[in-house]
């Protein structure tokens, strides 16, 4: 392959690896069982102050309890808008 198509192949691949790599913002929370076990998505609901955003971490779901019977509560916090 010559130059130009390298440079141009790997150009293609730099710009549709931009939309893929940015996260959605919710504005609302999703519904329990919407998101996996661990996941992370921002939600903009105005429940931050300004310049941050929600960040909310998937638990288990309790009835799907895992290894030990152990189910945990989804996290939610406040950070810094990127």
């Amino acid at each position: 392959m010559t130059r130009p198509g390298v440079l141009g192949l790997a150009f293609s691949l730099i710009l549709l690896a931009g939309p893929a790599a940015a996260q959605q913002i919710h504005s609302r929370e999703p519904a329990k069982g919407l998101i996996l076990p661990g996941q992370k998505v921002l939600v903009d609901n105005g429940r931050c102050p300004r310049g941050y955003i929600l960040e909310v971490t998937a638990g288990t779901n309790p009835s799907l309890r895992g290894r030990h019977g152990q189910s945990t509560e989804r996290q939610r916090r406040c950070i810094p808008r990127r």
